[in-house]
């Protein structure tokens, strides 16, 4: 259970004066052991490491509900450096009480540090492991999510940024993009299901959020206490939604239109007609907005797109709408692809997170990768020439071979389809899957005795080589989207600017 989150921004540059005014400060703010840490950095690495940790004492003292000299000092707060770079509590107070979960990440001159703090579970108590114990692991740029951010909104020109955060963030994970896409002020954020808009309020999301799904009609009052936004599916939910909401309880409403997309929305203007006089007239519902998404936005095909919104325009066009209630047509492709039918908001999934969606097939867009997917060696060894590698005995060694193991498999979202994909190696060199992907680990064939603990990249950009979603994606036959949001929860998400 989460009891309580800190958030923290502070200017690199800031603290940078206040330590040279002030060279006390660096001993203020930094135990010994940080202070070693400090001084074997130089420039630019040195102040933000300073701010960094400035920061996250600051988050973490306002996630105890205290705020610093209050009961807390920085020298009761240890921040140290992990093993890939990732920050690592040691010291703190209630640290044997609690789990931490901290993410420091860098945005031009401004550090931004997020701190939640939850309850340890009793030994009865079960929750879904994350292996950090384990070398192997996730990568998350800050840097490349708000790229994509500034890049697609200054691209339409749009009004408001809906950040679609649904599949715990197309895989990226959740507790480490909400906090990033905060900081670069996108305006709400769009889940699937209502269980993950309920998962954004406790995490201590403020904005509006919108559930894109259906929504079974006898939550509503939960929705309504929750102030998340439901999709109208019929006038029959409508009707039932206002006879379950409790007497003084208000519930966000948004009505979607099906103009052929065929999955869920009103495709009749009566009935539509309808529902729209319906919200007007109970001043329980609050009209957030009416929305629409094209199936082919990000294909070659413009015909059935145009087929699309001429439907739109026929089912809307004229109706009872009021001016507050945003319409919004955009999904990524749309963004990417085409002119906004309407300003009011777009909503951003695969492009926020860097993917091209159209896999080629439309011009190119200058979106940058958020996620890399990586593992260590854990075992390296010869294996004589005639010998077989994992199961089935698909793969044989033709001659004296060293061969590799990646505690990484299937249960991770690394699919078994990615036998004969190749990797990289620190220095951008290409190396084989070899043998089949088993649930935990698989195999890549070396080109010499490499060390246990080699970095190999199986999802990234290594030396002057990358491997991309849409790579790993025509190897399994299938769309980056399902590669992505098959990323286990047990891989560790890491902040790496």
């Amino acid at each position: 259970m989460i009891i309580g989150t800190g958030t923290d921004i502070q200017t690199i540059s800031a603290v940078a004066k206040m330590a040279d005014r002030t060279p006390r400060t660096i001993d203020a703010i930094l135990t010994e052991r940080e202070r070693e840490i400090y001084h074997q950095r130089r420039g630019k690495r040195q102040v933000a490491f300073l701010a960094g940790r400035f920061s996250v004492k600051e988050a973490y003292s306002k996630a105890l509900g205290t705020g610093i000299s209050q009961g807390v000092g920085f020298q009761d707060i240890e921040v140290l450096v992990g093993e890939h770079g990732e920050p690592v509590i040691t010291k703190a107070p209630q640290l044997d009480q609690l789990s931490v979960h901290i993410s420091i990440s860098h945005t031009g001159d401004l550090v931004h540090s997020l701190v939640i703090l939850e309850q340890k579970m009793s030994d009865t108590q079960t929750a879904l492991p994350v292996a950090y114990h384990r070398p192997a692991w996730l990568e998350i740029s800050g840097q490349a999510l708000k790229h994509n951010i500034d890049y697609i909104r200054d691209l339409t020109g749009t009004k408001r940024f809906c950040a679609v955060v649904k599949a715990n963030a197309y895989g990226h994970g959740l507790e480490q993009v909400v906090p990033m896409m905060q900081a670069a002020h996108v305006d709400q954020f769009a889940v699937a299901a209502m269980d993950e808009g309920l998962w954004l309020r406790q995490f201590g999301v403020t904005e509006p959020v919108m559930v894109l799904g259906i929504t079974p009609v006898q939550y509503v009052a939960e929705l309504a206490d929750s102030q998340l936004t439901v999709p109208v599916s019929s006038v029959a939910w409508l009707k039932e939604a206002l006879r379950l909401l409790p007497r003084g309880a208000q519930l966000h409403v948004s009505v979607p239109v099906d103009s052929g997309m065929g999955r869920i929305g009103i495709r009749d203007r009566q009935e539509l007609t309808e529902v729209i006089q319906l919200i007007n007239a109970n001043s329980n519902l609050i009209f957030d907005s009416i929305w629409t998404h094209f199936s082919t936005a990000d294909t070659t095909n413009t015909t059935y797109f145009d087929q699309q919104l001429a439907k739109w325009h026929e089912l809307v066009d004229d109706q009872a709408i009021p001016e507050t209630t945003l319409r919004h047509l955009a999904n990524s492709g749309t963004s990417l692809w085409h002119k906004l039918p309407s300003h009011d908001m777009i909503r951003v999934g695969a492009g926020m997170y860097g993917f091209d969606s159209s896999q080629g097939s439309l011009p190119q867009r200058d979106l940058h990768p958020v996620m890399q997917l990586k593992a260590e060696l854990v075992h390296v060894k010869q294996v004589p020439a005639g010998n077989s590698i994992s199961y089935g005995a698909t793969y044989t060694t033709t001659t004296d071979e060293w061969i590799g193991t990646l505690p990484i498999g299937y249960a991770d979202g690394y699919p078994r389809s990615m036998q004969g994909m190749t990797a990289l190696l620190p220095d951008g060199r290409r190396i084989e899957i070899v043998g089949r992907i088993a649930m935990d680990q698989c195999m890549v064939r070396l080109p010499e005795a490499l060390p246990v603990g080699t970095v190999v990249t199986l999802l990234g950009r290594a030396g002057d080589q990358e491997i991309t979603l849409d790579d790993l994606a025509q190897q399994a036959q299938t769309i980056p989207y399902e590669i992505a949001t098959s990323m286990a929860p047990r891989l560790p998400r890491q902040i790496v600017d």
